[in-house]
C-alpha cells in the first residue's frame, strides 16, 4: 500500500512540482494520467526515492525518504529515459545484474527464463546501447521485473514500442497479482485497464476514480 500525506516538491526559483498531495493507493493497479508537466512523473520519482520532498510518502509503512535501504529491491521503477537505466555492457549482463541475489547455480537458468519471457534471447550478447528505443524499454522492464519487486512504478513503459511489443509489455505489467503497479501513462486505453485512476493537473490530484479519464478528456477538449 502507498500512502501520501501533504507531499510537496518544489525547485528553485520556487516552482511547485507537487502541491500538497494526499492519497492512499491500495488498488493492485493504479494509473496516473495528465498532461506533460502536470506532476505525474514527479510523483513517480517521489515513490521511487529519486527526488526530495516534504510531507510523508510511505510504501508498505516505510517512509521513502528515510527507508531507501529497506525498500531496495522491493520497489522497482522503469524510467521514461530507459537508456539512462541500462548500465551493463550487454543485454544478458544487464538482466544478470538484477539476478545477483540468487544462488550462483540458479542464475543462468533464471537469466535464460527472463530473456525468453521478454523476447530478448536473440539479443542476449548485443551491446545494450546498440539497441533501439523499443528494445531498451523491453530490457529495462526485464531487468526490473527480474528483481520481483513488491511495487512496480512504470513511467510511460510503452511509448517507444510498436503494437506487438506494446501488447507484450502491457500484459507483463499486469501479469502478477502479488505486485502493486503504479502506471504513469498517456495511453488512456492502457490506463483504463487499471483498478484505480488518478488525473494529475497543475501539481495536484484533480480527479480520481473510474470517471477520471472522462474528466481529463473534457479538460483537454
Amino acid at each position: 500500500m502507498i500512502e501520501l500525506e501533504n507531499v510537496m516538491v518544489t525547485v528553485k526559483p520556487e516552482a511547485v512540482l507537487l502541491d500538497d498531495v494526499s492519497a492512499r493507493l491500495e488498488a493492485p493497479t493504479t494509473a496516473i494520467i495528465g498532461e506533460n508537466g502536470s506532476g505525474k512523473s514527479t510523483l513517480a520519482k517521489v515513490l521511487a526515492g529519486l527526488i526530495d520532498y516534504t510531507g510523508s510518502a510511505k510504501i508498505n509503512d516505510v517512509e521513502v525518504a528515510t527507508g531507501r535501504k529497506k525498500l531496495s529491491g522491493r520497489v522497482g521503477m522503469i524510467i521514461a529515459n530507459t537508456a539512462a537505466q541500462v548500465i551493463m555492457p550487454t543485454v544478458a549482463e544487464d538482466v544478470g545484474l538484477s539476478l545477483r541475489h540468487l544462488p550462483k547455480h540458479q542464475r543462468q537458468t533464471a537469466l535464460e527464463s527472463v530473456l525468453e519471457e521478454h523476447d530478448l534471447t536473440d539479443l542476449a550478447d548485443r551491446p545494450a546501447l546498440s539497441l533501439s528505443s523499443g528494445q531498451l524499454q523491453r530490457l529495462a522492464l526485464a531487468s526490473v521485473l527480474a528483481t520481483n519487486p513488491d511495487v512496480l512504478i512504470a513511467d510511460e513503459p510503452t511509448t517507444m514500442l510498436d503494437a506487438r511489443y506494446a501488447k507484450l509489455v502491457s500484459n507483463q505489467l499486469f501479469a502478477s497479482a502479488d505486485r502493486q503497479l503504479v502506471l504513469i501513462t498517456h495511453d488512456l486505453e492502457l490506463a483504463a485497464r487499471c483498478d484505480d485512476i488518478l488525473w494529475v493537473h497543475d501539481a495536484k490530484i484533480a480527479h480520481r476514480g473510474p470517471t477520471a479519464i472522462q474528466h481529463y478528456l473534457e479538460h483537454i477538449g
